[in-house]
């Protein structure tokens, strides 16, 4: 069987991060022409301290973002539109404060966590988690340590770009298998799904000793993933309105062959059983 376009995305940008186009209604339009009956839009989270804002809206749009959702709910009434952010968890923040702050004020429908920066430190600002290539170690550590503790929050549906890293990896090594087997071993424990990207497939290839690749997803990372039966997830990350099935046949294609067990639908009456 051949897909064309996804049933169900969660991962959907608007050029309110300033580093995407399209409005939601455009996103809603490209996905409604697919024949996607589940969208999600989830831009990425912003802080009232304006914490990573070149990359984001501004926390004074949260409600302009939310009624322009919910603007998109009334005129596509027989298009399931789930009100979402992308969450960069911020361990100083707590869980209490992202659950006030953007499920209980704004309404939130759900969460995908997104592990883009390591947390700021005393005398250290935070950090891209893949600005040094090859990564050292440590900056992998901190990754991984940033992703189980969002999973360990309880508030996200799934992780977003769980191998996000991998662009800055030369090859596949023990050591990086070792960690990256943490994030597996936590998804397994806290039921936690992981993402399969489709927006790595849209970015430039990066080269390698081992040849030309995605910068993620990265097939031995998701090697390990199907052998460890871990749940998955297809997030389009969508970042212009076309992105939200273009590619999508590639990415499962990825995900078939290595028999990767995906759980969109599961994922999405686990958001409506909670906002029920």
């Amino acid at each position: 069987m051949s897909f064309s376009a996804p049933e169900i995305n969660l991962h959907t940008h608007c050029y309110r991060c300033r580093h995407a186009t399209g409005t939601i209604d455009d996103y809603v339009k490209c996905a409604d022409n697919a024949g996607i009956s589940v969208l999600g839009i989830s831009d990425h989270i912003p802080f009232e301290d304006f914490e990573h804002h070149p990359d984001r809206m501004f926390f004074h749009e949260l409600p302009d973002y939310i009624n322009e959702i919910e603007e998109a709910q009334k005129k596509y009434p027989e298009m399931l539109i789930l009100k979402g952010l992308e969450m960069d968890y911020r361990p100083i923040l707590g869980k209490a404060y992202y659950q006030d702050t953007y499920f209980d004020k704004l309404g939130l429908d759900y969460m995908i966590g997104g592990a883009h920066y390591t947390p700021a430190r005393e005398g250290r600002t935070s950090r891209w988690c893949s600005y040094i290539k090859p990564i050292p170690p440590e900056l992998l550590r901190e990754f991984v340590d940033l992703t189980i503790a969002t999973m360990e929050t309880g508030l996200v549906a799934y992780m977003a770009h769980p191998d996000l890293t991998a662009v800055a990896c030369d090859r596949w090594k023990p050591e990086y298998k070792a960690l990256y087997r943490e994030i597996i071993d936590a998804s397994l424990a806290l039921d936690i799904p992981l993402e399969i990207n489709a927006y790595g497939f849209r970015k430039p290839y990066v080269d390698t000793p081992e040849g030309s690749r995605p910068p993620y997803p990265w097939l031995p990372f998701w090697e390990m993933a199907a052998e460890a039966n871990v749940k998955a997830v297809i997030g389009m990350d969508a970042h212009r309105p076309e992105d939200v099935s273009s590619n999508y046949a590639e990415v499962r294609a990825f995900a078939d062959k290595l028999g990767i067990r995906l759980c969109e639908k599961e994922v999405v009456q686990k958001i409506l059983q909670k906002k029920s």
